[in-house]
């Protein structure tokens, strides 16, 4: 029995997937496997081909959506890449032994390459009726608490990297504590373009994060995920050229709390001190906005009335202090 296999090659796309195959010890008929993905799904089923030496010196990142293909004669190379391989793991052709049966997430088998053309001879009716994938029962239910760090969570330190420095805002333990109260998850959401300048080390960074957080613990509070974007336009760190919609005012950190913790946008909040904060979470469908008096305050509120010129449903509030937020 091949479990279904055409549904998971499917499922996995729908995810955003790529199929990998390793070319180290690969079968010498490895492009006959790949020619009907050439052939019938190009542009439709991404697929790629990586050595052992491109994964483990990671020239080339596999990620949690992506499913790898190891075919009978490549169980060392699966031994070899454990550390470092991400996302589902397919032995092709043969049951696993015990020795390596963890290291696997499925097999099919018997699956030769007769077997492998017709079943991808069936995707494509199988693709013409697709919906989306069926998420967790219950999810995206309970709204969200998304917070920016400076200013909010902390007292701002531009471009921090001394732990001792660190400053909770006052009040943000009790909002915090109000929102897990009401059954809000909690999220920070920050730039952090000292990382992508060069100008923060990573284990700097670190440790104010982790101070923030025991700060937070230590009033019983606590945050359910957090995320940073270190992109910073034309900065030659290889961090701060990467994954610019990550960058607030863009989505993608709201977009990236969303696909891990499930959350309801309509109900959720965004608490932060720019503009750039409340452009984003509205861009990802947050409902509630508000903005928090700072220094900056009058420039802020500027830039979104230009904003609101153009986006006329878009609404925001002034709070003077965070025991002003309303849930």
């Amino acid at each position: 029995m091949m479990m279904q296999w055409e549904t998971q090659i499917i499922d996995t796309v729908q995810m955003g997937g790529v199929l990998v195959f390793i070319t180290d010890g690969a079968p010498a008929n490895l492009e006959e496997w790949l020619k009907p993905l050439h052939e019938k799904y190009l542009g439709h089923i991404p697929f790629v081909k990586r050595s052992v030496n491109d994964l483990q010196s990671a020239k080339y990142q596999t990620k949690p959506q992506d499913m790898t293909f190891i075919f009978s004669s490549q169980v060392e190379c699966l031994m070899a890449l454990n550390a470092v391989l991400q996302g589902q793991r397919v032995l092709i052709g043969v049951e696993p032994l015990p020795s390596y049966k963890a290291l696997v997430d499925f097999a099919w088998a018997p699956c030769e390459l007769k077997d492998w053309k017709k079943g991808l001879e069936s995707l494509a009716e199988l693709m013409a009726g697709l919906s989306s994938p069926q998420d967790f029962l219950g999810c995206h239910e309970a709204p969200c608490l998304f917070l920016d760090r400076d200013d909010v969570v902390v007292k701002n330190v531009p471009y921090n990297k001394d732990p001792a420095k660190v400053e909770l805002q006052p009040g943000i333990e009790d909002l915090i504590s109000r929102a897990h109260g009401q059954g809000y998850w909690v999220a920070l959401v920050t730039n952090q373009s000292g990382l992508g300048r060069g100008w923060i080390s990573w284990p700097e960074y670190q440790a104010v994060h982790q101070r923030m957080l025991a700060l937070l613990a230590e009033k019983s509070c606590w945050i359910d995920e957090c995320v940073w974007s270190f992109f910073i336009d034309q900065e030659g760190v290889p961090a701060g050229r990467l994954m610019a919609s990550l960058r607030k005012p863009r989505a993608g950190m709201f977009q990236l709390v969303n696909s891990k913790i499930k959350v309801n946008m309509a109900k959720s909040v965004m608490v932060g001190d720019s503009a750039s904060d409340l452009i984003a979470a509205a861009g990802a469908g947050v409902g509630r906005l508000y903005l928090l008096a700072s220094e900056k305050l009058n420039k802020e509120q500027s830039s979104l009335a230009d904003y609101q010129m153009d986006h006329p449903s878009f609404q925001f509030e002034v709070r003077s202090d965070l025991k002003s937020v309303t849930l």
